[in-house]
């Protein structure tokens, strides 16, 4: 069912294509350059066995044929390493080559993209035989190791469709939203329900949904447009800041997660907490005191986060308030940001009060828990690029540390009096990043 209705997409996007390869031009056009080079920022969502959403950034070479036919080369790395499994499992490195086909008009264009590749992995559990262990009736037993990860790399192919814009005659905005295939081979595989235990698993096909936004500068332009590129630059009234900035962006924060509460009291029960990785949205305001300070607001919303660590899980609001500052030139600005605020964890389970039960005879104490919002002090420190490609439209890539300060959290324990554990306040660094544009007035 599945497979029938991405073939059905997969049909109506070249069927757009074509239409739109046969339509006649309207407007004014202008020539693309025949070499692009951008960078971007790309989300993938990892079908089972993984279930898992994976944040990295990427890079990406194109030749323009014609106005309408490209060919193109993508890199990325998503670094998180969140997902382990047997298969897949790390860190992934992706690499897709292929076509873009479509219609470009003045200030935009709408392709199809169809890219082979592959998508790498290099966090993959191999199960093997450590030692033998011999019972009382001297039957035995294999040990396993888990400790051997290797990494592993498998075909995609790239399906999907994309948006690109056109704020100047350099700078293209491109937005790309598809499915990537990845094949799995046979693999190793261990689970414990079964007899025996130990097995081959047969290699499948996962379909996951990805996107990715990002930027690109158009090189080696014709040499009509180069030339009135470089008179209009030239006649250009001085530059002068805009005062206000209004913006919305994409941003991924990628959560490590405090120590679960029952670490110091049950040691034998922790496992390693791995980092969680959040795609968001939200918005910023801007005002530019002077040329190289400005102080801004910006709040994010991350819809899909189920919880980092006990007493912080739910859906996450972030806000942060403070100083940009740096230096700005006629086209991009460089700056650092330091940002104090707020992260909000919407479903969390917090301890509101003790009330005393009786059993046989003796009074214990154990928690009331009540479910709740929950919000930690939050501070944003990291730099800024931004680039001009008009006086009123910026575009904008944040990357720094976005640090929580955890306070106390509880949870209900088997422990006879008080029944409920809480743990000392943390303090946890966490890698966030972000791209979106502003118009600025």
């Amino acid at each position: 069912m599945k497979k029938t209705k991405l073939n059905r997409l997969t049909a109506l996007l070249f069927g757009l294509t074509l239409l739109m390869l046969c339509a006649p031009a309207q407007g004014q056009q202008s020539e693309p350059s025949t070499l692009e080079i951008g960078a971007q920022f790309t989300s993938i969502t990892l079908a089972p066995p993984a279930q898992k959403r994976e944040v990295g950034f990427g890079a990406r070479v194109t030749y323009n044929l014609t106005r309408n036919l490209a060919l193109e080369a993508e890199g990325n790395y998503l670094p998180s390493g969140s997902t382990w499994g047997f298969t897949p499992g790390g860190s992934i490195r992706q690499g897709q080559f292929g076509v873009k086909a479509g219609k470009r008009w003045n200030r935009f264009g709408i392709f199809f993209k169809a890219r082979p590749g592959f998508v790498s992995f290099d966090g993959t559990f191999v199960p093997r035989i450590k030692s033998f262990v011999t019972s009382f009736n001297g039957k035995q037993f294999p040990i396993y190791d888990f400790d051997h990860i290797i990494k592993t790399t498998h075909f995609s192919m790239d399906l999907g469709g994309v948006v690109e814009a056109y704020p100047s005659r350099r700078v293209i905005v491109r937005f790309d939203a598809g499915d990537t295939i990845i094949h799995f081979g046979p693999h190793d595989e261990l689970d414990f329900s079964r007899t025996p235990e130990f097995f081959r698993a047969p290699g499948f096909t996962t379909h996951n949904f990805q996107i990715s936004s990002g930027v690109s500068f158009r090189l080696l332009m014709p040499k009509d447009e180069s030339a009135a590129s470089t008179k209009q630059s030239k006649s250009a009234a001085p530059y002068q800041t805009p005062r206000f900035e209004v913006g919305a962006h994409f941003t991924s924060l990628t959560f490590n997660p405090p120590r679960q509460v029952f670490d110091s009291q049950f040691p034998a029960f922790t496992d390693e907490e791995r980092p969680q990785t959040e795609l968001g949205f939200g918005g910023r305001f801007t005002f530019n005191l002077i040329n190289s300070i400005a102080v801004e607001s910006v709040f994010n919303y991350f819809p899909t986060a189920d919880g980092v660590s006990d007493g912080a899980t739910g859906r996450v609001l972030q806000g942060q308030f403070g100083v940009k500052a740096g230096k700005r030139f006629k086209r991009f600005g460089l700056f650092g940001k330091a940002r104090p605020g707020f992260v909000t964890f919407t479903r969390s389970v917090n301890l509101v009060g003790t009330r005393p039960f009786t059993f046989s005879g003796r009074t214990f104490l154990m928690g009331v828990f009540a479910t709740g919002q929950r919000t930690f002090f939050a501070n944003d420190l990291g730099g800024v690029i931004e680039f001009y490609p008009k006086r009123r439209w910026s575009l904008r890539i944040d990357a720094g540390d976005t640090i929580i300060h955890y306070g106390p959290r509880s949870v209900s324990t088997f422990s006879v009096s008080p029944a409920f554990l809480t743990s000392a306040p943390e303090k946890r660094h966490n890698f966030q990043i972000t791209s979106g544009f502003a118009f600025r007035f």
